[in-house]
């Protein structure tokens, strides 16, 4: 009897383990672009590409990953980890600051704006009060728009800079009311 117990014991586990592993392995394939066959054998696995190394484990394809990632006009030809791929991953990151040091020069702009309205508004009349609170809720908007611009810039902006940055000028555009040319 304890062995009929333990056997279908076993074999539960068994079935609960493989359930669980192909689980997990379905979201790893979802993660890394690779897909597996729906049947519950793992040798029919397939891939979207050569992953695999020469001794049958798991490699990743960054190369593809570094293509795939980008979205950019001006696609990195040359591999991750070369001196041109660096070099130009590294100019796009003084970009990504040259235009984030502008959005927080107009960040400065605003609040320096902010206050001085504050200041107006303790002293002001009834009447004025209401321009001045409009004003004040204005500049909170456009501050609100730029803080998002900014974190758009280091969030986004390694995959997708061209959109990132065409974005973020057009906020710019629009905070300081100036018209698309």
């Amino acid at each position: 009897m304890k062995k009929i117990y333990l056997i279908s014991l076993m074999a539960v586990l068994a079935v609960v383990s493989l359930s669980c592993s192909q689980q997990l392995q379905r979201r790893y394939d979802q993660r890394h672009g690779t897909s597996s066959a729906s049947s519950r054998d793992g040798s029919e696995r397939t891939y979207d590409s050569d992953y695999r190394s020469n001794n049958g484990t798991y490699k990743r394809d960054y190369d593809k990953v570094a293509t795939d990632g980008i979205r950019d006009d001006s696609r990195i030809t040359s591999s991750p980890g070369s001196a041109d791929y660096n070099q130009q991953l590294v100019s796009q990151y003084q970009e990504m600051d040259k235009l984030a040091e502008v959005v927080l020069y107009e960040l400065d702009n605003l609040e320096s704006r902010y206050n001085v309205l504050i200041s107006e508004y303790k002293t002001a009349k009834t009447s004025q009060k209401d321009l001045l609170s409009d004003q004040l809720d204005r500049i909170s908007s456009d501050q609100l728009v730029l803080y998002r611009a900014y974190t758009n810039i280091y969030r986004n902006g390694k995959t997708n800079w061209t959109s990132v940055k065409r974005d973020v000028e057009s906020d710019l555009r629009s905070v300081r009311k100036v018209e698309n040319r």
